[in-house]
């Protein structure tokens, strides 16, 4: 089993492919495609020659601080931690260009245990997304 990354400035298909799938069909999403994706660099992950995963990075100016978000692992390559890669990659890529700054996540509830246990403390109320409820997380990198 052989991961990798690659890192777009566009939208790459694959990743279009991987959100469609997880956001839209598995969890009745609408409105998955927006403005930010057009700034965001685009994170893509490999398995052997799969794409199976994907997230973004945009700057919230709400939060004043980077923001990763469309975080997603097809459902066949899900609980095998590469989410954990996943986001440890995407945490490392931050960094790598814009330094060691805090970082905060949308993270659905259903998700934000996964986060806690990455380090990301939560720091809102609840919120709701579309139809889905959310919290603000952040983690200092």
């Amino acid at each position: 089993m052989l991961v990798t990354f690659k890192v777009f400035e566009k939208l790459p298909e694959e990743a279009k492919f991987i959100r469609t799938t997880v956001f839209v069909d598995e969890q009745g999403f609408i409105d998955e495609f927006d403005e930010s994706d057009n700034k965001a660099i685009h994170v893509l992950m490999i398995l052997d020659d799969k794409a199976v995963g994907t997230s973004r990075v945009i700057y919230s100016k709400e939060h004043k601080s980077y923001a990763i978000g469309r975080f997603a692992v097809l459902k066949e390559y899900r609980n095998q931690g590469l989410g954990n890669i996943l986001l440890q990659f995407t945490e490392k890529e931050i960094v790598k260009r814009f330094g060691h700054i805090q970082i905060g996540v949308s993270s659905q509830m259903q998700a934000s245990e996964f986060y806690a246990k990455n380090g990301y403390n939560r720091t809102e109320p609840t919120y709701f997304d579309q139809h889905c409820l959310h919290v603000w997380m952040i983690k200092q990198l």
